[in-house]
């Protein structure tokens, strides 16, 4: 992960940041193979015994305050104990230090799951699909998501998800596919007056590819840019939002997080292995890969 502020130097507190007229923030790429001085990581492969602090569940890092039987959290300032074993892991002398004492930027392993667990382990792929984008570069998007499908094991599940002014979810699992919209506010806050969980059921929405592959496939060749005139017509509604009126990019991605995060109330059981396919889903200038 690399971090870069915008400023060579912190302001100490919030009146000294509002008074100083400096644009202040601060950019974070997760995903980054080095940090911001381009350094690689620090790996081990102990991240099971890494301390979680009990009130925000931070992990302990080289940014803590670390006691002899204690450490404190920098993110919400809690005073958390240590095991005996963690004690002892983090008394060693400067030569010996765990990863996690060496340097903030770490890269470690976890214990692999075994046994049922793992077997029922199911990966699950969506698309998700910009329409406001030209028919050539959609034409592009669907080429490269049949060309993923193929490339999928047939006990994945796989899901259709298209948004512009408004989200359409698809269903491959009957004579026909299917798509039932959710329009977007002009005015929104960022949520939709509905949850896509109540447009149609999460079993519908995922289905397995080797029973679906070429109803999947039909459904992408159908999927087409939105019209001239839905674009003329939204941007007449939304003037004050004018980026907001065939691409409601923030609104669907939240949504679609919330709807494969939570399922009969609880956490659902695969969300750890939903891939959400920003190889699949290309916006108009750029690839996401997540």
């Amino acid at each position: 992960m690399a971090v870069r502020p915008s400023l060579a130097y912190f302001p100490s507190d919030n009146a000294l940041l509002e008074s100083s007229g400096l644009p202040w923030g601060v950019a974070v790429t997760p995903f980054s193979s080095t940090d911001e001085r381009g350094s690689s990581p620090v790996t081990g492969d102990e991240g099971d015994l890494i301390p979680r602090c009990t009130s925000c569940f931070a992990y302990f890092s080289t940014l803590c305050s670390l006691h002899r039987w204690s450490w404190t959290c920098p993110i919400c300032s809690e005073d958390n104990d240590l095991s005996a074993d963690a004690a002892a892991r983090y008394a060693r002398d400067g030569s010996h230090d765990p990863p996690e004492l060496r340097s903030a930027f770490v890269d470690l392993l976890l214990p692999g799951e075994e046994g049922e667990a793992a077997a029922a382990t199911t990966p699950v792929y969506v698309a998700a699909i910009d329409l406001s984008s030209s028919e050539e570069f959609l034409e592009l998007v669907k080429s490269a998501l049949l060309a993923a499908l193929e490339a999928l094991s047939p006990g994945s599940l796989f899901g259709i998800l298209t948004f512009s002014s408004k989200i359409g979810l698809y269903d491959v699992q009957g004579p026909i596919p299917i798509v039932k919209n959710v329009f977007i506010p002009p005015d929104s806050d960022g949520t939709l007056h509905v949850d896509l969980k109540d447009v149609m059921p999460f079993c519908s929405f995922l289905a397995p590819v080797g029973t679906f592959k070429d109803r999947i496939a039909e459904a992408l060749e159908t999927i087409k840019p939105i019209a001239s005139w839905e674009r003329a017509t939204t941007a007449s509604q939304v003037q004050d939002h004018a980026l907001h009126h065939t691409r409601g990019f923030g609104v669907a991605i939240d949504a679609l997080v919330n709807y494969l995060s939570v399922e009969n109330g609880t956490t659902f059981e695969l969300v750890e292995d939903i891939h959400i396919l920003f190889k699949g889903f290309i916006s108009r200038k750029h690839t996401y890969s997540l």
